[in-house]
């Protein structure tokens, strides 16, 4: 496990003191109507939307100065990203099950993965609605997996550690190889990590906005995209049910001098967001 990053992809800010307290509750949008004959009828939002909420005692300067300007906007609307050193795995839920929507191929394959070489193909399983499969053509064909609710790359910063495994079905193949793609905030590519195996590692370099993992099956045939796991801070692992990682933004913000100064007391409340403009 990790320290906490927070800020927009490519300038996010380690935090490295444990914060006082930190909650990371989901909020569910649950609503409860009780009827006079005493039944009860629920109502919730179709994906519950994350919160956070982080408050530090003593922060050093720098820290709460970078918190400050993520707080104040002062360097744009945003989103941020926060990575949660409590995620073990920064893939989507169904993402991470290699789950979609049942009978909506062209819209849940597309933004949950693609082929990144010239062959291959990601396609729902036609004899389990909803369950997602790639299917390599060749030695060469490999699949890639999107930041779901993003741009499409997961946001990184240069010096943060990346760990990549995967699928459990592509994972037990001898022939597989695995990497992950740096990319710059334009979408420009950097360089690679690749390992020959189910597990890559390593550390984002400089001018590293966005990462992309990849797998490379590496024998023609079709696999299911179930149990991968692409971890920040720590070493991917299978198992691990997907947390997300979605945009942010701070609605609540607190800043009192500490005893001694220059240190300062700083709390953040943070919500799941579609877009952080104005």
């Amino acid at each position: 496990m990790g320290n906490l990053w927070i800020g927009p992809p490519g300038s996010m800010t380690e935090i490295d003191q444990v914060a006082k307290s930190f909650d990371r509750t989901a909020d569910l949008g649950i609503s409860e109507f009780k009827s006079l004959g005493g039944r009860v009828t629920l109502t919730r939002n179709l994906a519950p939307v994350r919160r956070v909420k982080l408050t530090w005692d003593l922060l050093s300067p720098a820290h709460a100065r970078a918190l400050d300007r993520i707080a104040r906007r002062i360097d744009g609307p945003g989103p941020v990203f926060v990575v949660d050193p409590a995620a073990g795995n920064v893939l989507s839920p169904a993402q991470a099950a290699g789950l979609g929507v049942a009978g909506a191929t062209g819209i849940t394959g597309l933004t949950q993965w693609f082929k990144s070489a010239t062959t291959g193909t990601v396609a729902e399983s036609t004899t389990a609605p909803g369950t997602f499969l790639f299917t390599a053509a060749d030695t060469a064909s490999s699949v890639a997996w999107r930041c779901v609710g993003t741009v499409g790359n997961f946001p990184v910063t240069p010096g943060l550690q990346v760990s990549f495994r995967a699928p459990a079905a592509i994972a037990a193949l001898g022939t597989v190889s695995v990497g992950v793609d740096f990319k710059k905030s334009d979408g420009t590519y950097i360089s690679s990590l690749v390992a020959t195996g189910a597990l890559v590692s390593g550390t984002a370099p400089a001018t590293a906005a966005y990462a992309t993992p990849t797998a490379k099956p590496g024998t023609a045939g079709s696999y299911s995209l179930a149990d991968a796991c692409f971890t920040y801070g720590g070493t991917a692992a299978s198992g691990i049910p997907g947390d997300g990682l979605p945009p942010m933004s701070v609605t609540n913000y607190s800043d009192t001098p500490g005893r001694p100064l220059p240190y300062r007391n700083i709390g953040l409340d943070l919500v799941e967001v579609s877009s952080a403009a104005g």
